[in-house]
């Protein structure tokens, strides 16, 4: 039988493993925002109001401001003294990893959507399979959150919120939330194949912003995956002094992964358009030199304005180049 001391010991050394976690992961959202903070200004700020503009601000800075509070939380006494206060903080705590979670997976199935060259097929499919994931996660919230209880005191002098009384399939919660990335990566895999056999040059060819629709939509289901899937072993084997070890690395790396989604794809266009431009500006410098030394010869094969091509290989249509139906860069005077 273990010992009063050991249990203490044991539950110490759990609550600053947590400590340290809950600070690791906002190192790592701190860490994210400051690197890209050049391309959010250029892509993001300088670019009109649309539905893409208004998920991104909302995941970057919602879950800064929650990993923010978190740490003072962790590290202060002051919000934890009572155990009132401590089932609030973990209520919010649950309602905005469902927030965050929600708001990438729609960026995902925006990303889908134009993937799939607006499919209104695969948009119904996805937003009944969204529907489905989300009602599931909020109702094991939902049941966890009026079970649970907690204690602020357990080791006297150290005062820290320890979630007591969670039930047994509080690990369930993660497990809807696999399931959905899992069919949307499925999906992005899916439309990758299929392009690979119609079109064998679509890797190869100057269509990257497919490649890079395809290749985020892997990488972040496999860095959330292994995310949630360790906060899902945290839950069914951690004792209740580390559940909350991993949460905070789960809206860490959801806002990383869902920034760069948003930031790599309008970095992509933004390069195209100003490769397009320089192409357009060369190819006038030269049909002007031309016409000055023939004058009677007319000019002919010039690129239509809708049309981005590059590499010389296949020509982007409209609905490779959308992002939220209107990622276009606001008219330059």
């Amino acid at each position: 039988m273990t010992s009063p001391v050991a249990l203490l010991t044991s539950l110490v050394s759990q609550i600053q493993q947590t400590r340290y976690a809950e600070l690791a992961s906002s190192s790592i959202v701190v860490f994210d925002h400051l690197v890209t903070l050049d391309q959010e200004i250029e892509l993001i700020w300088k670019a009109r109001w649309t539905p893409g503009k208004a998920l991104f601000f909302i995941n970057r800075y919602y879950v800064l401001g929650s990993v923010i509070f978190n740490n003072y939380v962790v590290f202060s006494s002051h919000l934890s003294d009572t155990v009132g206060l401590c089932v609030r903080w973990i209520q919010w705590q649950g309602c905005t990893g469902i927030i965050s979670t929600m708001v990438v997976e729609i960026i995902l199935q925006l990303r889908l959507y134009a993937l799939y060259q607006l499919n209104r097929g695969v948009l119904v499919f996805m937003c009944c399979a969204f529907i489905v994931s989300v009602s599931a996660g909020v109702t094991i919230m939902a049941l966890v959150l009026l079970r649970l209880s907690a204690n602020s005191q357990i080791i006297p002098g150290i005062v820290f919120c320890i979630p007591v009384n969670a039930p047994s399939f509080f690990y369930a919660f993660w497990i809807p939330t696999l399931a959905f990335e899992s069919l949307l990566c499925g999906l992005a895999l899916y439309k990758a194949f299929k392009d690979f056999r119609s079109r064998s040059t679509v890797f190869q060819s100057g269509r990257h912003i497919i490649k890079v629709l395809i290749r985020d939509s892997v990488v972040y289901y496999l860095v959330m995956f292994a995310t949630y899937f360790a906060n899902l072993v945290i839950f069914l084997t951690g004792n209740p002094g580390q559940l909350e070890s991993g949460i905070g690395f789960g809206a860490a790396m959801s806002c990383v992964m869902g920034s760069r989604l948003s930031l790599n794809i309008r970095g992509v266009h933004h390069e195209l358009e100003v490769s397009a431009a320089s192409e357009t500006h060369n190819s006038q410098s030269q049909s002007q030199s031309q016409s000055l030394q023939f004058p009677g010869i007319s000019r002919k094969g010039t690129l239509s304005r809708g049309t981005v091509v590059v590499s010389g290989s296949y020509p982007l249509n409209d609905f490779e180049l959308v992002e939220l139906r209107n990622l276009k860069p606001e008219a330059k005077v």
